[in-house]
């Protein structure tokens, strides 16, 4: 579950046992409230990893989703494995009908283990019994005889976990997308104010593009989960989605860029989350080893000509534009269009070069430059000039686009590296 994981004694977990008691009747004791202890169902010797924690964190959303904001909240992450407490001014059976729900409503919530215990110390019980990992039955018999082994347990229990990472970060990648879409103003693109410099696409049509893209993505994270070296398979899998997506468009490219390096990111963050390893680097390996096409692209057209590389080249360097997208995008706390000038006023956009050429390229970026140079109060008004003039000039900087919309994935991703308590 990750090569960062690292394994615990049998002391260890005894021991983390008794301080969860000793801080649950703390709380008791201090609050005079019913407290919710959670952990996870973790068999075997690694008790925390990423994939891990990225589930853990999805059940302590869940619980202030269902309950809201409690009177006391800490977490604790440690090598005997992650565990959360809650203290809420609430009935002991409604936390308990709560913490039912969230065990009941999917598959990861089978790895939850969610202990409510009443301010008179006594521990609520389940009303339904657990249910096996492996066959699904009834889990006491199969715990007692261990029926199914280790193995079995822990195969389990890392599907379970895949699936949920590679459901989660489907989810976030078409939102990223989507969020892109929607932004306005954007100078020469698509967004909810016009359609740019485009004739044959709108904002509703970007949308439908993202949502044939949701199987595609669960299966690029999975394939960097399953293999390291997934390239040829994830190239596979892209020219699939191209064809999905093309469907939908009724033939119009909306999203060829963004299957291109989301492919390379999920599929770098599968391989992060089993076996710890940078995603910008890996996405760097994954691309230089990527069989090249021989087919007519624009992209193709402007290397020949320019000798500018694009989307290839930055994904072959490990995305680097990307990144500092991302975190200058986190730095300014979403300021959208502020990411994108940059993007334009930096990037050697190859859409721009296709269509407008040198000379195209060199007005859009001093175009960037200049709202740049302003307050930031001003700027989309001036974007909205901007926007009118690339439409005069039938430019539309679709590689920036792409980008800004993997950074602001990137941003939703936020808590694989910075872990809330």
């Amino acid at each position: 579950m990750g090569s960062d994981s690292v394994t615990v004694t049998l002391q260890q977990v005894l021991d983390a046992r008794e301080q969860r008691h000793e801080a649950q009747q703390r709380l008791l004791s201090e609050y005079q409230l019913p407290v919710l202890s959670f952990t996870m169902n973790i068999a075997g010797e690694r008790k925390i990893s990423p994939l891990i924690e990225l589930a853990f964190d999805h059940g302590l959303q869940s619980i202030e989703a269902l309950l809201g904001t409690p009177v006391h909240r800490s977490v604790i992450r440690k090598p005997a494995g992650c565990e959360a407490f809650f203290v809420y001014d609430k009935a002991a059976q409604e936390i308990k009908q709560a913490c039912m729900k969230i065990e009941s409503s999917s598959q990861v919530g089978r790895l939850f283990d969610m202990d409510v215990i009443d301010n008179d110390g006594s521990k609520l019980s389940r009303q339904e019994p657990r249910t096996c990992l492996v066959c699904g039955g009834p889990a006491a018999p199969c715990s007692r005889s261990r029926a199914h082994g280790l193995e079995a347990v822990l195969a389990r229990t890392e599907h379970i976990l895949l699936q949920f990472a590679a459901k989660h970060f489907e989810a976030l990648a078409v939102e990223a997308l989507k969020e892109e879409v929607r932004f306005t103003p954007k100078p020469g693109l698509v967004d909810l104010r016009n359609q740019g410099s485009h004739t044959d696409m709108d904002a509703a049509m970007f949308e439908r593009s993202a949502d044939s893209l949701r199987p595609y993505f669960a299966e690029a994270f999975l394939l960097g989960a399953e293999e390291k070296d997934c390239m040829k398979k994830l190239q596979k899998a892209g020219i699939a989605a191209e064809r999905r997506m093309l469907e939908v468009t009724g033939g119009v490219n909306t999203h060829k860029g963004a299957i291109y390096s989301f492919g390379l990111i999920l599929a770098s963050l599968g391989n992060y989350l089993v076996r710890g390893e940078d995603i910008f680097l890996q996405a760097g390996r994954l691309a230089r080893s990527a069989a090249v096409s021989e087919s007519k692209t624009h992209g193709r057209e402007v290397f020949q000509k320019y000798g500018i590389r694009g989307a290839r080249e930055e994904a072959e360097a490990g995305l680097p534009t990307a990144k500092k997208a991302y975190l200058f995008l986190k730095q300014s706390e979403g300021d959208k269009l502020s990411t994108l000038l940059n993007l334009i006023a930096e990037c050697p956009d190859t859409n721009l070069l296709y269509r407008g050429g040198m000379r195209g390229l060199r007005y859009a970026q001093s175009w960037a430059k200049f709202v740049l140079g302003f307050p930031e109060a001003l700027r989309p008004w001036l974007a909205r000039q901007m926007d009118l003039a690339f439409i005069r000039k039938n430019l539309s900087p679709g590689g920036c686009a792409d980008l800004l919309a993997l950074a602001l994935f990137l941003r939703k991703c936020d808590s694989l590296w910075n872990r809330k308590v």
